[in-house]
């Protein structure tokens, strides 16, 4: 006997589903993907760097903004990031206001379970959007960031801070994130 056939849903009945659920899906044309659960560290280092990018963005036209918005990459797929930065006037998908279009910055924090997904599909889904000029990864488990930075010609240049001295500079938004402050407080596991 093969396999049972999986239920496809409609963008409409994806949206009416996860606006009414408490655990948020990513959806991919017509399958939906849970989010995982975060950790103590993912929350800590989210919060801090919310904190440290709002403070830098005062005076600005960009903001920070936290999952569990969605941003739509295609007609037919929704991702949610842990964190981005939206400048000027959001670029909204409906009256609902939970799903945008343009993202300029996006932060994700790794997991053993989502990193190869963010730093691969997640990541090619994102380069789609016209606005998206800056990729953020950062590691719950070492202190590590990494930033992909669009440039003119839109080809993507990686850049690796590693070690607590390290600051990254975030260059579309004009924001510093001394990995000393990303991650104080944090204990990362021996090894």
């Amino acid at each position: 006997m093969g396999a049972a056939p999986s239920v496809r849903l409609s963008v409409e009945e994806y949206l009416a589903l996860d606006r009414a659920a408490e655990v948020k899906s990513e959806y991919h044309d017509g399958e939906l993907f849970p989010l995982s659960a975060v950790t103590l560290s993912h929350a800590f280092i989210s919060a801090k760097v919310i904190r440290l990018i709002d403070g830098q963005l005062v005076k600005t036209a960009c903001r920070v903004a936290v999952s569990p918005l969605r941003v739509r990459v295609s007609p037919t797929r929704f991702v949610i990031p842990d964190l981005f930065v939206l400048c000027g006037k959001a670029e909204l998908t409906d009256e609902h206001q939970d799903t945008i279009t343009n993202p300029k910055v996006i932060v994700e924090i790794l997991s053993p379970s989502t990193a190869d997904y963010d730093y691969g599909g997640k990541f090619s889904l994102y380069r789609r959007l016209p606005s998206f000029d800056e990729y953020v990864l950062i590691s719950q488990d070492q202190p590590r960031v990494e930033t992909f930075g669009k440039k003119l010609n839109k080809e993507w240049v990686l850049r690796t801070h590693e070690g607590l001295d390290a600051t990254v500079v975030l260059e579309s938004i004009k924001v510093t994130l001394p990995l000393r402050e990303v991650y104080e407080g944090i204990e990362f596991p021996p090894g």
